[in-house]
């Protein structure tokens, strides 16, 4: 019997056995799902945002029966915390989840250095963990992302490509000014422009400001000695409101076009709608897509809102639809593994990486993000005058950015 055949044999035995442990499989008595994210401090304008979307996925499969397991349909449950955005609560209340609350799953995050901390417990601790905010590049390195963890929003990295890349492809501006935090989220998108631009043979100018800037003024009267066609604005979070704000208390906007690279709903109800007003921004989704060419995806965008709007009374933000989908992700991957077994469960999602969103449908890779139809959108702020709702009619979507080159390579990763 040769080596090849024998192998074979011992794969099929595998497979048997492991399709035979699955079908003898008890179904629990419930599922339950720990849900963390940042509801109080400066994550405070996401996280709300972001947990009513994790709400309503659960809610979602409750009212379709719950999850699929061992031929019966069990019941989802959550407990929620707050991790206050601070990684040693955040680390606290993880154990809580798993030591005290039991649960099955972790969903949440939505600050990058968290979600950080945790993916170094979960490799001590493994549990399956949807993270759903954007995270550092580094964490998806081959060595650094742990097996049981699998992040739907992906990296910051991809807003600044993907924006550089805009900027210079469509827009056509070349004389381009950079303008982030010096923390994790400005400093990967950096990244991301950089690499972008350098393809273009194009050099940025570069400024930064540090951790616990609110006045942004002085940063801002230097972008504008800089005298670029455009500025590439990087903050999170209510840095972002704020820089958005003094971008045009400034007069910035007069003599500079102004793409802020990553918006939200959060980030753009915050500010004036002058402010706003024909700022070019990258969102990772948006929840009217009424005029979108994929009839499909402006067809489940708007159903998502619709059930959204009904459930909390305002449109969900893109951290509200990425928590939903990694919410739904986490769940799909426990019933087809039919187990919450963190390994089974990693496995199950490698099986089948297929899965569909409101932004039309994803793959999970191998360095454990998705990459979707439209990864992201480009949108054009509205003014007063143009917009219909004057909350939440925020901006006009112009086009998308699709492609393997918006997510690093896989090599570049490590794998």
């Amino acid at each position: 019997m040769t080596s090849m055949h024998t192998t074979r044999i011992a794969t099929m035995a595998l497979a048997l056995a492991v399709a035979a442990s699955v079908a003898n499989a008890a179904p629990p008595d419930k599922i339950k799902v720990g849900l963390l994210f940042g509801l109080t401090g400066v994550a405070s304008p996401i996280g709300p945002l972001q947990l009513d979307g994790a709400k309503l996925a659960i809610e979602e499969v409750n009212a379709a029966g719950g999850v699929t397991w061992g031929g019966a349909k069990v019941k989802v449950e959550y407990v929620s915390k707050d991790d206050e955005t601070k990684p040693d609560v955040a680390i606290r209340r993880f154990r809580e989840l798993i030591n005290n609350d039991k649960v099955d799953v972790v969903v949440g995050q939505t600050l990058a250095s968290i979600t950080g901390a945790l993916n170094e417990q979960v490799k001590k601790t493994p549990i399956a963990y949807f993270p759903v905010n954007v995270i550092a590049l580094k964490t998806f390195e081959k060595d650094e992302m742990a097996p049981t963890a699998f992040a739907v929003h992906g990296c910051a990295y991809s807003a600044g490509y993907g924006s550089a890349a805009y900027i210079v492809d469509k827009l056509g501006y070349k004389k381009v000014a950079f303008f982030g935090p010096a923390y994790a989220f400005g400093q990967d998108q950096w990244r991301g422009a950089k690499a972008a631009l350098e393809a273009r043979g194009i050099t940025a100018q570069y400024l930064e400001s540090p951790v616990g800037t609110s006045d942004f003024t002085s940063y801002l009267l230097k972008v504008a000695e800089m005298k670029p066609d455009i500025v590439m604005l990087a903050h999170w979070g209510t840095d972002a409101i704020n820089v958005l704000k003094q971008a045009y208390e400034t007069g910035l906007k007069k003599n500079t076009r102004i793409w802020f690279d990553w918006m939200t709903n959060a980030f753009g109800s915050g500010v004036p709608a002058e402010a706003m007003e024909g700022v070019y921004s990258l969102m990772s989704w948006y929840h009217d897509l009424g005029t979108f060419e994929d009839k499909d995806v402006a067809a489940s965008s708007k159903a998502f809102t619709e059930k959204f709007r009904k459930a909390f009374g305002y449109p969900p933000d893109p951290y509200s639809a990425m928590a939903y989908t990694g919410t739904l992700e986490a769940l799909r991957a426990l019933g087809n593994a039919q187990s919450s077994e963190p390994e089974k469960v990693a496995a199950a999602v490698a099986a089948k990486p297929d899965f569909k969103t409101m932004k039309g449908p994803a793959t999970w890779r191998a360095d454990h993000q998705p990459n979707f139809k439209y990864n992201a959108f480009v949108v054009v702020g509205k003014g007063p005058a143009e917009r219909s709702d004057p909350k939440w009619d925020l901006v006009k979507v112009i086009g998308v950015y699709s492609g393997d080159d918006y997510l690093p390579s896989l090599k570049s990763l490590g794998y």
